[in-house]
């Protein structure tokens, strides 16, 4: 018994049947391509969020403290310039952007040190 993609000449209609078959194909593809992104973890998320990472920012940190800084531009999933300071504890933080001791470390990584 196997099935059909295609409806049977008896269906002038959409067939629910075939609707439903090919939905069923498309979620197993689906589940098939997922175990292909789990555990990576290059440093990008495999999935883009179309939010803003930064809900809460601060504007003053030691920065002996800080190991990484990421500036993400304004684009289609925030309006906002975003700092992310990963610190020396591994800890993420958002920072402000137009705090000006983040805008001189954000000028210094523009500029390329």
């Amino acid at each position: 018994m196997g099935f059909r993609l295609r409806p049977t000449s008896s269906c002038t209609r959409a067939c629910p049947l075939h609707n439903l078959q090919i939905l069923l194909l498309l979620g197993l593809i689906l589940v098939a391509l997922a175990p292909l992104t789990a555990g990576k973890s290059d440093g990008m998320d495999p999935y883009i969020e179309l939010r803003c990472r930064c809900t809460n920012t601060i504007s003053g940190i030691p920065f002996n403290s800080i190991s990484l800084v990421n500036v993400y531009r304004p684009g289609v999933h925030c309006a906002d310039v975003e700092v992310i300071a990963t610190l020396k504890n591994g800890q993420k933080t958002c920072l402000d952007p137009n705090a000006p001791g983040v805008k001189r470390i954000v000028m210094k990584i523009l500029e390329g040190y």
